[in-house]
């Protein structure tokens, strides 16, 4: 992938133009780093997404004669976000398990709230049905280089899924899908 030495030469240029003890060296230090990471270790969608971090982090406190190298470097990170975009199904999957994982956890919130004595309903999608759901998944993002250590939970022991665990979860991915 061209972009890489293409963001290392963008980057060099911005950390040029800023002072030793600039507090852009930290972020424009982070960004150096996830391209490094890329570039070493392969590129795929989650060191991408470290990329893009890194890079609007660098970015919220950027001066304006730094928007040239800015701009270049989204550019960059543009492309680099087409080649190792999640396929489609995958999204899918995402969303599919988040819809399942909410429901389940406004159902366990609803029953907080139920007349005393009223019979407790049971819970839509058992976490074995979702563990199920979710094992294929946590494999194709696996392959795709990101780390799911709330979404490993639900499979490494689903009756432990609880309400916060299901937000977690939730949350997790949605970083993930963006």
């Amino acid at each position: 992938m061209h972009e890489l030495p293409m963001m290392e030469a963008a980057l060099f240029q911005l950390r040029a133009a800023l002072d030793v003890d600039d507090p852009l060296q930290l972020p424009a230090r982070l960004l150096e780093g996830a391209i490094a990471a890329a570039r070493e270790q392969g590129v795929n969608a989650a060191r991408v997404s470290d990329i893009e971090f890194a890079l609007n982090d660098l970015a919220a406190d950027a001066p304006v004669s730094a928007e040239p190298s800015i701009a270049l470097l989204r550019a960059d990170l543009a492309a680099l976000q087409r080649a190792t975009a999640l396929p489609p199904d995958v999204i899918a999957s995402i969303r599919a398990l988040q819809a399942k994982l909410k429901t389940r956890a406004k159902a366990i919130e609803r029953t907080q709230y139920r007349p005393e004595g009223a019979p407790i309903e049971p819970l839509p999608h058992p976490p074995q049905e979702l563990r199920i759901e979710a094992e294929p998944l946590a494999r194709k993002l696996a392959d795709a280089g990101f780390v799911t250590p709330s979404l490993d939970g639900l499979l490494a022991d689903p009756d432990s899924l609880r309400f916060h665990s299901i937000n977690e979860i939730v949350d997790e991915l949605d970083v993930i899908a963006g």
